[in-house]
């Protein structure tokens, strides 16, 4: 499928942000003091609420067939709302998991390791919010259509 440069910015600016914001943390990681388990804590509570919502949305979205969903089709941009929903799902998953990793393993690693763990965190919890966000914002503005 082939895309205008403003949906390849939209599809990739959520993992090129994380990325950078990751990057940047990992250098400057001896010059901050974040409440890592704390943040931790927050994302697995807000992120496990988050897929349940994004879940039922995708069901909502499948089961609905009216004007808009049949223009969305037609036009083949069906197919990128459903992409940037995976997106938001698996992000909102993997960040599960490196928090659940990051309470169950960071005591017991090197503090080199400590700050590599504390990046890939960061990585996996700024790509689910902004992966989250772009399709919020995606589909309110296509539910909130007059």
């Amino acid at each position: 499928m082939k895309y205008s440069k403003s949906a390849i910015w939209e599809l990739t600016y959520p993992i090129t942000i994380s990325f950078v914001v990751a990057v940047t943390s990992f250098i400057f990681s001896k010059k901050y003091c974040l409440d890592f388990k704390g943040l931790v804590n927050a994302s697995l509570n807000v992120f496990g609420i988050l897929i349940g919502f994004l879940i039922t949305v995708l069901t909502i979205i499948n089961s609905i067939e009216n004007s808009y969903t049949r223009e969305l089709k037609k036009n083949n941009s069906y197919h990128l709302l459903s992409v940037y929903l995976k997106h938001s799902i698996w992000g909102c998953f993997f960040s599960i998991v490196v928090g659940v990793s990051h309470v169950l393993f960071y005591k017991t690693l090197i503090s080199e390791a400590q700050n590599i763990i504390n990046s890939l965190f960061i990585l996996s919890f700024v790509f689910a919010l902004l992966s989250s966000y772009r399709f919020i914002k995606i589909f309110l503005k296509l539910s909130l259509k007059n």
